[in-house]
């Protein structure tokens, strides 16, 4: 395909890639190296201390995780770097951002097109709560039309389903570099929970099923203003080669994590957009169990890289089938599903999309 002028806009919540968590960081990384080696001219907007492959505009010294800057909120983050993206509009083909839905704002404003991905959940909105025609069609129907000029990606066809505009979007999923998670054909004798310690992502459940199962369970992952869940739901039952609680883990421990496992549990109970840990998992080999919610069923094979359930009890009853699956087709089904090839493949074509249909 023709070479490509992109720029990458992120939030500067994070660095690219991000330090010490997993997400769009992570993502946004892996896009930005792949497009770059595909001989595309990438300009990421992003905080000083990322490490890319790209040219890189450091809009701020570093990210609002580390330090926040002059009292601003997330919305004056993602303005910083989208601003300055626009300032250069004339060097780019195309203007992608990870920000949010800020950006439809300056459609009218710029000769530009922007490709927008969602990586936040979307709530299907009751009708009830929305104005009547006559009130959108004479307040809202600017604000649409430059919605429906950027083209969107959702992640999954769960978090699209829910959105309340459908025209000019794709599904993308998310992909992983595979170099950096190796297979492992024989695992430890323990199962793992991998994420942030919270009421939505369900760690209780899992701590709950890996008791009924009677099984050795690792906890990994901050639980950073869950304190009070955490002493409530998972303190009181952590022991010492039962369910154990190993902190939160770097790149190398989480993919040596994730090789060892048995299978890894996503007792989810929230709509996430995707689960980029599903992914990583099954790229190692290892299975995933996890509820039958959000983009779960899109990402898991049931019976052949995991099971889905309904709840903790029937976690518990996979938990004890985990050696029917073949370690083997989880990582066939990731370089088939969820490559970083395979999603950049799918941006390309977005970009070409969005560029011819700007230009018309």
């Amino acid at each position: 395909m023709k070479k490509l002028r992109i720029a990458q806009v992120v939030s500067l919540q994070e660095s690219i890639p991000p330090k010490g968590k997993n997400g769009l960081e992570f993502v946004v990384h892996y896009l930005t190296e792949e497009l770059v080696r595909r001989g595309h001219d990438v300009t990421l907007f992003a905080t000083k201390d990322s490490k890319t492959s790209a040219r890189l505009i450091d809009v701020l010294p570093y990210s609002a995780a580390k330090k926040r800057l002059f009292g601003w909120g997330g919305t004056e983050y993602s303005l910083a770097a989208l601003t300055k993206a626009i300032d250069m509009e004339n060097e780019f083909d195309v203007i992608h951002t990870h920000i949010g839905q800020i950006a439809y704002h300056f459609t009218n404003l710029i000769k530009t097109p922007i490709v927008e991905t969602i990586h936040s959940p979307i709530h299907k909105i009751s009708k009830k709560y929305l104005p009547k025609k006559n009130i959108q069609d004479r307040y809202l129907k600017d604000s649409r039309e430059r919605y429906e000029k950027m083209h969107h990606v959702f992640v999954s066809k769960n978090q699209k389903k829910n959105a309340f505009i459908q025209n000019n979007g794709s599904v993308i999923y998310n992909g992983i570099d595979l170099n950096i998670f190796k297979f492992k054909k024989d695992p430890e004798n323990y199962f793992l929970y991998l994420g942030y310690i919270t009421p939505d992502k369900g760690a209780h459940l899992a701590v709950k099923a890996a008791r009924r199962a009677r099984v050795k369970l690792k906890l990994a992952g901050s639980y950073k203003h869950c304190e009070e869940y955490f002493e409530k739901e998972i303190s009181p039952y952590l022991k010492k080669g039962q369910i154990e609680y190993v902190g939160v883990v770097n790149p190398i421990q989480r993919n040596k994590l994730l090789g060892g496992a048995k299978a890894i549990l996503v007792p989810v109970e929230w709509e996430e957009p995707f689960g980029l840990i599903m992914t990583e998992a099954m790229a190692c080999g290892t299975p995933v169990i996890g509820f039958n919610r959000a983009a779960v069923p899109e990402i898991v094979k049931n019976e052949k890289t995991g099971f889905i359930v309904k709840d903790f009890k029937e976690m518990a009853t996979a938990i004890r089938k985990i050696n029917k699956i073949n370690r083997n087709e989880c990582r066939v089904h990731v370089e088939k599903h969820f490559s970083v090839e395979k999603m950049v493949d799918g941006y390309e074509r977005v970009y070409e999309k969005a560029v011819r249909k700007f230009r018309k």
